[in-house]
């Protein structure tokens, strides 16, 4: 049996002396940390974590509004909002109308990956879910996740929604 990694966690001060800036940094790793957990949790069930990305996805859909064709760019830009609510680092980004496509970095967190005993590429999974939510708005999702633990996304108008 192989030891499990452990925290570095400690506690610095109570809890209403953080400052915002703290609490945004513990509010995106306690949001990675619970979609790991989630992978974790699947994968030792043998639930395919694509399933729960495709479910949520359309869970996340019926937030979204009334589906209308949206522009490539306007629909990437609000993802990487998402992203970045996550903890993501936008590296890139050129938001067309018909075609858009990005770069970022930090989500899956590849620390917590380790912490947790999940594959970033599983973890990764998650961003499958937007998908469902670009399909009704005439738009096609893809991304890719680089050895380097970059994330390429590509968002295509594909007709009306």
């Amino acid at each position: 049996m192989t030891p499990s990694p452990s925290s570095d966690f400690t506690i610095e001060h109570g809890h209403a002396e953080y400052s915002d800036a703290e609490l945004l940094e513990q509010a995106r790793s306690n949001a990675q940390a619970l979609i790991l957990a989630t992978v974790a949790f699947l994968e030792e069930r043998g639930t395919p974590p694509a399933e729960w990305a495709a479910a949520i996805g359309e869970t996340f859909a019926r937030g979204w509004g009334d589906p209308r064709p949206w522009d490539a760019g306007e629909f990437l830009d609000a993802m990487l909002t998402n992203l970045r609510a996550l903890g993501a680092e936008v590296k890139a980004a050129e938001l067309g109308v018909e075609r858009a496509e990005a770069t970022t970095t930090g989500f899956p967190d590849r620390e917590l990956c380790t912490l947790f005993a999940v594959d970033p590429a599983q973890a990764a999974v998650f961003h499958d879910a937007a998908a469902a939510i670009a399909a009704p708005r005439g738009l096609r999702w893809t991304w890719q996740m680089e050895p380097d633990g970059v994330t390429r996304f590509v968002v295509e108008r594909i007709g009306e929604g």
